[in-house]
């Protein structure tokens, strides 16, 4: 076949988008299946020693703790006292009994907060003491003991220092508006 005239237009245009794709394809990837945050049980069987608690079965210092329909993964191993996955919270049992009540249900309504405010750790560290006011649980002296806890805390890309999200938190506490 003899490509003439508009055959020849149309066929450099389809060879260019078809290298145009390749090359989109090259530059920015289709995220494969195993970039996207794992399920709790993938999580679960990932990590090996990790419990999956059912959504309203946890309970810390006797409160009953609920993020919605969000079950919490007991991992001992994790490096920090919480963490959040879409769908699930994740706490460490063994840092998390190490800090006084108000703590623990800061850090998991933290942690609860990501599930409903997103990736802002500020969003999230306002909707914990937002919700603790809210529920009874958190008092001026319970964000004193939170502030406390976060006080040595450095600045880092994720989280402003333990001072500002401390002052943060106190005027989050005070607002009667719900962030």
């Amino acid at each position: 076949m003899r490509l003439t005239g508009n055959r020849i237009v149309v066929a450099v245009i389809v060879g260019l988008a078809v290298l145009s794709a390749n090359f989109l394809t090259i530059l920015f990837p289709t995220p494969a299946a195993s970039q996207r945050p794992p399920s709790v049980n993938e999580y679960a069987a990932h990590v090996g020693n990790a419990r999956i608690v059912p959504a309203g079965g946890l309970v810390l210092d006797g409160n009953r703790l609920i993020c919605g329909r969000r079950p919490t993964v007991l991992d001992p191993s994790l490096d920090d006292y919480g963490a959040a996955y879409p769908g699930f919270l994740i706490l460490n049992p063994k840092l998390i009994t190490r800090v006084p009540t108000a703590v623990k249900l800061w850090i998991y309504s933290h942690e609860c907060g990501h599930q409903f405010r997103g990736p802002s750790e500020e969003l999230a560290d306002c909707f914990a003491v937002q919700r603790g006011r809210r529920q009874g649980w958190l008092t001026t002296d319970g964000l004193e003991q939170i502030c406390k806890f976060i006080r040595p805390a450095k600045r880092s890309s994720m989280h402003f220092s333990g001072p500002e999200r401390c002052e943060f938190m106190r005027q989050c506490y005070a607002e009667n508006k719900v962030r």
